[in-house]
């Protein structure tokens, strides 16, 4: 996904204000899902700064086959090496909806809706954003969890019901509860 940058730093909410605004400007569109630890910046404004640090923000307007080359040839206009990163210090990484492909039913009506000019824009809840990473239990993800757990942005009984709640099955369930187990000691 995003790449490594050596100075990454926490977001907030202008950061994320002014990913929306170029986003629109870019890709021709008014619609936006927002997800990754940039999400945050509205779903735990309030979390540790080092939970919110991140070289980008990862978002995506809903597909439409026929803008996909359109969005390609503007991906490098907010790209790490763009004039966006050099002005905001991060990027934006356009992800696609294959990043929520398992996430739990009625993650929409969880997410956090904003209205940034006349541009509609979808913030993944701080829940379903717990939930993605322990279900992908890459290293970084579960980094992330214990970082989360560990400055109380999360609660581990929490994060235990949501799963237990919302995985479609045991199997998925049982994956998810044992990478939250090692994300926690």
């Amino acid at each position: 996904m995003g790449q490594e940058i050596p100075n990454p730093r926490p977001l907030g909410h202008d950061d994320l204000l002014a990913a929306v605004r170029e986003a629109a400007e870019v890709y021709g569109e008014r619609m936006f899902i927002v997800v990754g630890r940039g999400s945050l910046s509205i779903s735990l404004p309030l979390s540790a700064a080092s939970l919110r640090m991140t070289a980008d923000i990862d978002l995506f307007a809903p597909f439409r086959p026929d803008r996909v080359s359109a969005w390609a040839e503007a991906d490098r206009l907010v790209s790490v090496e763009s004039e966006f990163f050099v002005k905001h210090g991060f990027y934006i990484e356009r992800v696609g909806e294959w990043t929520l492909m398992s996430q739990p039913p009625g993650w929409q009506d969880r997410a956090i809706a904003l209205k940034v000019d006349d541009i509609d824009v979808l913030v993944l809840h701080a829940l379903d954003l717990a939930y993605n990473k322990l279900e992908a239990g890459r290293r970084k993800d579960l980094e992330f969890m214990r970082e989360g757990l560990d400055c109380g942005a999360y609660k581990l009984d929490e994060v235990k019901t949501f799963v237990a709640d919302h995985a479609p099955d045991e199997v998925t369930r049982e994956l998810i509860l044992k990478n939250l187990e090692e994300a926690a000691t």
